[in-house]
């Protein structure tokens, strides 16, 4: 069970967040969630902070399906044919490979979508004078180097996955 939760956490709510802090020059009250608690406030903000998170990152895993799993596909990385009748008696192997690689997958894709939305909004924005040329480069080596893993995890999801259900 710890698996299954941190693999979720991973999937949607660390870009989630992410996509959250992006949003923050339009949504001023989201920087109030994120701030660190000073005093006693109670739950409210930490709680609206998490599940805005999680609804963030299940939004942005929507926008990772509608461009980075597309992208995935169209240059030739298919899902292959799979028996899910061979399931039976394989579902703890099955629930290793998508808590290993489809999770991980999931957070490089969602992640790569909640930075660029939150660096282009930001960017746009001119939210701080550090943003420029430098961080423009930084930003694309992470877009590359997060778009190469996720497309590293779905290849490897996929092979072991039919390889899995093919025996």
């Amino acid at each position: 069970m710890e698996s299954f939760s941190f693999g979720l956490i991973v999937a949607y709510v660390i870009p989630g967040f992410i996509g959250l802090a992006g949003l923050m020059p339009l949504v001023p009250m989201i920087g109030q969630w994120l701030t660190p608690v000073h005093g006693d406030t109670g739950l409210g903000p930490p709680i609206y902070a998490i599940l805005a998170a999680t609804a963030v990152g299940l939004v942005v895993s929507c926008f990772r399906w509608l461009f980075v799993d597309q992208i995935h596909h169209w240059s030739g990385l298919k899902a292959p044919p799979a028996d899910f009748k061979a399931l039976d008696g394989r579902v703890q192997g099955f629930d290793y490979l998508v808590q290993n690689h489809f999770r991980y997958y999931e957070f490089c894709g969602n992640t790569l979508v909640a930075g660029l939305w939150a660096y282009c909004l930001n960017r746009s924005l001119q939210t701080s004078p550090l943003l420029g040329i430098g961080t423009d480069l930084g930003m694309a080596i992470l877009s590359v180097v997060l778009f190469a893993a996720s497309r590293d995890a779905l290849a490897k999801y996929y092979q072991r996955t039919h390889r899995l259900l093919s025996q």
